[in-house]
């Protein structure tokens, strides 16, 4: 049941474009339906005060006649009457209540008798029959029009009563076609002008969001356009000013850490100097082993810094061409990396970097599970580069930490392999440098499976 209902609901707009302009065309809508409301009032007020009027000065005549006359004679000038649209009719007595004169139009016809026929104040009783329709009248929406009869029953001075029966002036039982039209015409403008008002307005937003999305790519983009209206250009400059701050805040850590890496080299290397004049064996073997895991570390970090710091121009490459190019030269080393045939995909990256990023991947798979099994393949809006191992994976607690620079694993993936724990670090700064991702999942059969997406 609440499937079936959930396809008629109404869906509201997602976008504050969308929004704006259903609300501004919703509400003028309204506000034009309501005072066409008023309008189709009034008009009926008017048209009513007319005809009745005019309905109460040809019954003040036709009273005013029939007291002149002879009672006898009051049959033949009421037949007479008849000749007209009056219908003129002697009535012996009638009853004299008023409860049901609850008609707006009858109270003001009396009112207006009244005034015409001072005389008979109090004998008059004023009544709305029954609608006629008259299809040969001028049609309204719903295809006929309205004429309202009214009768009034007046008292003469020998205690017998005339009644007065006439129409009233047409009025439409629906909105004119004319009344549909101009709504429509209303509804149709206001759609139009609000689109492009409302795309105006929003556009600025639409700026922001991209110079955002922007930023988390490559935070040395340039800077956002600060134009349009006083909201937006201070929200601009604020965004601005938070870009340069956190380029400045970047830059800085990433010197630093080439500058304390780099000044790191000069005592690692006075320090194996004086390692070789360890004059024991094996503590000097310990000591050189541990110098070279510091300079591993130093020159990792030097080449992380370098890497983050070189802003390399985009450009189009085949990313299949570039992954099998990359596989062929590690089989050719003898290392255990088998590529399936790869498609022909075309993206837009840099280059050096990519190539670093996919090297990294293979030959973490190669030395932590043992082989790689490399594929490319395509989605709807995404490149997928997929390295599969044959290790023991990663505890699932710990897949999401992998990322941080210098972490690494104890066990099978732990320094006894190699490694400082920037590999995965490096291959993430790329691909969201890219606007894309990179996502590890065990496999069921065993091992780890490292997905890298581009966008397309």
């Amino acid at each position: 049941m609440s499937g079936r209902n959930s396809r008629y609901r109404l869906h509201w707009p997602r976008s504050m474009a969308g929004q704006t302009m259903l609300l501004l065309v919703v509400g003028l809508m309204l506000t034009h339906a309501v005072s066409m409301l008023f309008y189709s009032y009034d008009r009926d007020v008017l048209l009513a005060a007319a005809g009745g009027r005019e309905f109460a000065h040809r019954a003040a005549v036709v009273v005013e006649l029939m007291t002149a006359v002879p009672a006898p004679q009051r049959v033949q000038l009421a037949n007479a009457a008849g000749a007209t649209d009056l219908d003129v009719s002697i009535i012996p007595k009638v009853s004299s209540s008023r409860g049901h004169e609850a008609n707006w139009r009858s109270s003001l016809i009396r009112q207006l008798l009244e005034h015409e026929l001072p005389g008979q104040t109090g004998r008059i009783t004023v009544r709305i029959l029954p609608a006629r329709t008259d299809a040969a009248s001028a049609p309204s929406v719903a295809g006929e029009a309205v004429r309202n009869r009214v009768q009034a029953i007046i008292g003469l001075d020998d205690g017998s009563f005339i009644s007065i029966t006439g129409t009233l002036p047409e009025h439409g039982t629906g909105l004119s076609g004319g009344t549909v039209a101009s709504a429509l015409f209303m509804g149709a403008a206001v759609l139009v002008l609000s689109f492009f008002a409302v795309r105006r307005m929003t556009e600025p937003l639409r700026r922001l969001a991209r110079a955002a999305d922007r930023l988390g790519r490559d935070v040395a983009a340039p800077p956002l356009d600060e134009r349009g209206p006083d909201e937006v250009r201070r929200a601009a400059r604020a965004f601005n000013e938070m870009q340069s701050r956190l380029r400045r805040y970047v830059e800085d850590r990433t010197q630093m850490l080439a500058a304390i890496s780099h000044d790191l080299r000069t005592p690692i290397t006075l320090l194996r100097l004086r390692a070789e004049l360890i004059e024991d064996d094996e503590e000097r073997e310990k000591t050189l082993v541990t110098l070279d895991e510091m300079e591993e570390m130093v020159r990792s970090t030097l080449a992380f810094a370098r890497e983050d710091a070189k802003a390399e121009p985009m450009q189009q490459v085949d990313l299949g061409a570039l992954v099998q190019s990359l596989c062929d030269d590690l089989a050719e080393t003898g290392q255990p990396v088998e590529c399936t045939e790869p498609p022909a995909v075309v993206v837009a990256c840099r280059a050096q970097a990519l190539r670093r990023a996919v090297t990294n991947l293979i030959e973490n798979a190669v030395r932590y599970g043992h082989r790689a099994h490399v594929t490319v393949k395509t989605s709807a809006d995404a490149a997928i580069v997929r390295v599969d191992d044959e290790g023991p994976g990663i505890p699932g607690d710990q897949i999401s930490e992998v990322f941080r620079p210098f972490y690494r694993i104890e066990g099978s993936r732990g320094r006894a392999t190699g490694g400082v724990g920037l590999g995965l670090s490096i291959v993430a700064s790329v691909a969201y440098a890219h606007g894309g991702d990179v996502r590890l999942e065990n496999r069921r059969e065993g091992g780890l499976s490292v997905t890298l997406l581009l966008p397309r």
